[in-house]
Parts: structure tokens; C-alpha cells; sequence
């Protein structure tokens, strides 16, 4: 089922770690590597022990270096899924879909996105301007319902721009079984006070096995 590209026009009627990894290992490797560097910490941690100085022990610095790391991704997460920014576009969304699939205004679709709108779709190919704008087929006549995938919506700003937005959605057809999943990335532009939809990238698009 194509129902994104049905609504938007686009065929006829019928949404780390590694680094942290790669960098305790990284680390390990300098601190064993060579019989210098294994002569050379104890005598440091010796010379400090005998001097009342505070002892340092690398492990807990590791350990230190990695809950900040940590912390910072999580913070990341935390932010590309809720805030201000992530709720705005949230309802810029749902106002999206809300045109194409249920009211289906064709004024209302056209006003979500830029004059020069760019829609890529892994089955259908690529629409431009105009074309994306117009909505051509009203999806819910033909029983067609799409529902955002819970979780899977994250937003992430762009300096500048505006932000992207990725996600993935379902769509469902009133009688049948099962379902069509997809992956969309949105690309939005902050114009003024407002959100434009600017490039639309559909993919992986493919069925779902009915639920019992």
C-alpha cells in the first residue's frame, strides 16, 4: 500500500556508544601497552602516597570520563524525544495527516509545506513543488487510516534552518489484514513564526503481518 504517495499525489487513487566504547578501549591500550608505561603509573602513584598527596586512581578517572559521557547522550535522547521543540513539530505532524487522511482539505495539505517542497518516495519515485503540494485523492474514502508508530518520533534542531524529524508510521485499510510499516524523515523549515515542510524522504516501506 502507497497511501503517503496516494495523498500527496504521487500515484493515482485506487511518519553514541560506539564512541564511548571505541574510547575505554582506546585508553586501555595506551595504559598497557610497553613495560614504560607500566613502571612509570606505579612509581607516580608511589611518589604521591609518600608526599600525603592525594592518591589518583585511573580507574575511577575512566569511570568518571564515562558517566559524562553517558550523561551527555542521555541528555541528547531526552531532548530529540520531548521539549518544546519536539511537541511543536509533533503537531505539525499529526496537522499534516490530519489533512491528507481524515479531513482531507486540500488548502490546508498545500499550506504545510514550502513553495519548493521536495517528496522522495522508495516506490514511487520523487515529486517536486507543485506536485507535492496538491492533494489529489482522499485516502479516507478508500477506508485508509495512518497511525504513528508509538516512541518511534524523534526531532533534532538544525542551526539555522529549522530541524529534522524521523519516524515510522503504519497504514491500514478498513476490511483487510495486516498493514504497511514505513520509515518518513521530515525536513522542516522555520519561517517566521511558522513550520514548513521542505523535504519528505518515505522509505522501507513494507507489510506487517495481521495481529491476532
Amino acid at each position: 500500500m502507497q497511501a503517503d504517495a496516494v495523498a500527496s499525489g504521487k500515484v493515482p487513487a485506487g511518519s553514541g556508544c560506539h564512541g564511548v566504547h571505541a574510547s575505554a578501549r582506546g585508553f586501555g591500550h595506551s595504559v598497557l601497552q610497553g613495560e614504560t608505561m607500566r613502571t612509570v603509573i606505579p612509581s607516580m602513584s608511589r611518589g604521591r602516597r609518600r608526599s600525603g598527596a592525594p592518591h589518583f586512581h585511573w580507574g575511577q578517572g575512566v569511570a568518571a570520563a564515562l558517566l559524562a559521557l553517558l550523561a551527555q547522550a542521555g541528555f541528547a535522547q531526552d531532548t530529540a524525544r520531548g521539549g518544546p521543540l519536539y511537541d511543536e513539530l509533533e503537531r505539525m505532524d499529526s496537522a499534516r495527516f490530519e489533512a491528507a487522511f481524515v479531513t482531507c482539505d486540500a488548502d490546508d495539505f498545500a499550506a504545510v509545506f514550502t513553495e519548493d517542497a521536495e517528496f522522495y518516495h522508495d516506490r514511487t519515485g520523487a515529486a517536486f513543488g507543485d506536485e507535492v503540494r496538491s492533494l489529489k485523492s482522499c485516502p479516507r474514502d478508500d477506508g485508509v487510516t495512518r497511525t504513528l508508530v508509538p516512541g518511534s518520533l524523534e526531532v533534532y534542531p538544525m542551526q539555522g534552518y529549522g530541524a529534522i524529524q524521523t519516524g515510522r508510521h503504519s497504514f491500514a485499510r478498513a476490511g483487510e489484514p495486516g498493514a504497511e510499516i514505513a520509515q518518513f524523515v521530515h525536513l522542516w523549515k522555520r519561517e517566521g513564526d511558522s513550520w514548513k515542510l521542505a523535504r519528505v524522504l518515505s522509505f522501507d516501506h513494507r507489510p506487517t503481518p495481521p495481529t491476532e
